[in-house]
């Protein structure tokens, strides 16, 4: 895989594809990998319709679609593979497993982890410190995440973006 990288240090595959530039805001040292899509030209907006903290890992065949509201994802957070997001606000220190999809005006707080698979409803609010992992109306839950995993988040995010 061949990377961009520009001088805030975020590195680019030149296979993600990327539409409406002007609308996307990407702070520094993030990642977005092979065949990732981010959609910033979906609505018109005065600010970004997508927002990236910096220390961002977005995983191959992931997808960042604004429907009808921006997509805000803080800093420290790592979407896996094959992960779609729409209309969404993400916090900081965030990880997203693989295969999950983030519904439209959900909300997930600082310091979580969503689990393979799972997938977050419209407008659910995922409170601070909180693992979560399911389908609703299947197996959904919801659990307490101990404050420890803070900087655990943390580091993971800066060690993906060295070692890619």
């Amino acid at each position: 895989m061949s990377y961009i990288e520009t001088s805030s240090g975020n590195r680019i595959s030149q296979d993600a594809k990327i539409s409406g530039t002007s609308q996307i805001s990407i702070e520094s040292n993030c990642t977005i990998s092979h065949n990732v899509i981010l959609q910033g030209d979906t609505f018109t907006s005065e600010s970004p319709t997508i927002q990236l903290g910096k220390y961002c890992y977005l995983d191959t065949n992931c997808r960042i679609t604004p429907e009808t509201t921006p997509v805000t994802i803080g800093s420290y957070v790592i979407i896996g593979v094959n992960t779609t997001v729409h209309s969404s606000t993400i916090s900081n220190r965030v990880i997203i497993e693989g295969d999950c999809t983030i519904a439209t005006s959900s909300v997930i707080y600082d310091c979580c982890i969503i689990r393979k698979g799972t997938v977050i409803p419209n407008r659910l609010v995922i409170p601070p410190y909180s693992e979560v992992s399911g389908v609703p109306g299947k197996d959904f839950a919801i659990r307490k995440l101990h404050p420890s995993f803070k900087k655990l988040i943390e580091i993971e995010a800066k060690q993906l973006q060295i070692l890619g």
